[in-house]
């Protein structure tokens, strides 16, 4: 499988590549203001998982599959070895192709997520998306009132609203929903059978301090599967760290990155995402 994927910088001899890799019903588009400042350093990598963004549509997904497409990317880049950056199923994503291609992965930062099985909290959003009728939308502002009549939170609208495109045939949506409800068991889950043996893997798990996802509970697996994890928290964010706390991530993963302090007009901009600086 061919995964869409963006690049932003460019390659250096002396510096390994940092793939970013989204969460479920997101993007690479969604990593924009992430990786320009990343890429001030080395080239960094956006990709689209399938089912996702630009990506092709598969009737099922799981992570062996997409641990194998991204390996595909890393091909036809000519990419040895990176830094992989997960968040959520990215970050679940980015376990499972430490495992199986290990000698590819420099180092994994994990964002708030944990190598379990969890509820099922995303069906609900399936649904709504499913619900809506695109031939009676006009504006962005017509899919958010339709939307709005299943899903209440305005965040979650904006967040699943960023994947309908408009063309000249009208409104449609990029997420292949039959195929993401297909596979949501095996998303939820973690391979069962990549649990057995730990990896010595230079690895960085980061909860939000908000979340309910990765929790002090959970650490004594990872520890057991990763034996040289650090562990971090990030103030003030919840599940979505990259959009709650952007500078304060930032920071974070390049002092992982050992790189330089990003400069305060960066941080400024990062801030003024959500705030003004």
């Amino acid at each position: 499988m061919n995964l869409a994927w963006r690049s932003c910088g460019t390659a250096s001899s002396g510096r390994s590549p940092v793939v970013l890799l989204h969460g479920l019903f997101g993007s690479a588009a969604q990593w924009h203001h992430m990786a320009r400042p990343l890429s001030a350093q080395r080239q960094v990598i956006t990709v689209d998982w399938p089912n996702h963004g630009h990506s092709p549509h598969v009737d099922r997904m799981d992570y062996p599959l997409m641990a194998e497409g991204l390996r595909r990317v890393f091909d036809d880049l000519g990419i040895d070895r990176a830094h992989l950056v997960g968040h959520s199923m990215g970050g679940k994503a980015g376990m499972v192709f430490a495992r199986l291609f290990a000698s590819r992965v420099a180092s994994l930062a994990v964002l708030d997520i944990a190598p379990v099985t969890y509820a099922d909290r995303y069906m609900p959003l399936v649904y709504a998306a499913l619900r809506m009728n695109l031939g009676q939308i006009q504006r962005r502002e017509d899919a958010d009132t339709q939307l709005a009549r299943h899903v209440s939170s305005g965040r979650l609208r904006a967040m699943l609203l960023q994947n309908l495109s408009r063309s000249e045939t009208g409104w449609a949506w990029r997420n292949h929903w039959a195929g993401i409800a297909a596979s949501m068991k095996d998303l939820l889950a973690f391979p069962a059978a990549l649990c057995r043996d730990p990896s010595t893997m230079p690895t960085l798990f980061v909860r939000g301090s908000a979340s309910d996802y990765l929790t002090e509970a959970h650490r004594p697996l990872v520890n057991a599967l990763f034996p040289a994890a650090q562990h971090d928290e990030i103030s003030g964010a919840g599940h979505w760290i990259h959009a709650d706390q952007p500078a304060a991530l930032l920071c974070l993963l390049q002092a992982w990155l050992h790189e330089p302090v990003i400069p305060r007009h960066v941080q400024c901009y990062l801030r003024s995402l959500d705030n003004p600086c």
